[in-house]
């Protein structure tokens, strides 16, 4: 932590003109990354369904073994106990799957905005005088002043330089 404050504290004595871009919300708010963000949630939507199936089937499968706890032999218990345990696996493995997916193809849609994202600000920096862009998101800052933000002006020249057909 003192080594985080000692270099901040010595960036302004070496250093010009520094900017703070936040990546994450430049990537998330151009018009590109707004798209990417739509295909993202109805690729995540298509695949919730077949998710939904496999926990409609884990409630079912305890609501029968609870209904027929008092009643049912112990065989036909212990096959509902079985099957229950198999679709609570199943679901498991479903949830992780469904987890890895999305970020996979998050990554896959959104990387070249990101890449785009860091060209459109590395120009913005060369054009107005910085000597430095750091990323906002990667920092732990407690006050940046408002005037070193760049990240709306990227946002603006992405836009204009990517336009969306």
């Amino acid at each position: 932590m003192c080594f985080v404050v000692a270099m901040c504290a010595a960036i302004p004595a070496t250093a010009g003109k520094i900017g703070f871009l936040d990546s994450e919300k430049a990537i998330r708010t151009v018009r590109e990354g707004q798209r990417q963000l739509r295909i993202l949630d109805d690729w995540a939507n298509q695949r919730s369904d077949e998710f939904e199936a496999i926990q409609k089937r884990v409630a079912d499968l305890d609501r029968d073994l609870n209904a027929q706890s008092a009643a049912a032999s112990a065989e036909a218990i212990a096959r509902l106990e079985r099957e229950l345990v198999q679709a609570q696996r199943d679901l498991e493995d479903a949830r992780r799957a469904l987890r890895r997916d999305y970020e996979a193809k998050q990554q896959e849609l959104l990387s070249q905005v990101a890449t785009r994202v860091r060209l459109v600000a590395t120009e913005y920096a060369e054009a107005n005088g910085f000597d430095a862009v750091v990323p906002f998101d990667s920092l732990p800052l407690i006050y940046v002043a408002d005037s070193v933000l760049i990240t709306n002006e990227v946002i603006q020249l992405y836009n204009d330089s990517f336009p969306i057909d």
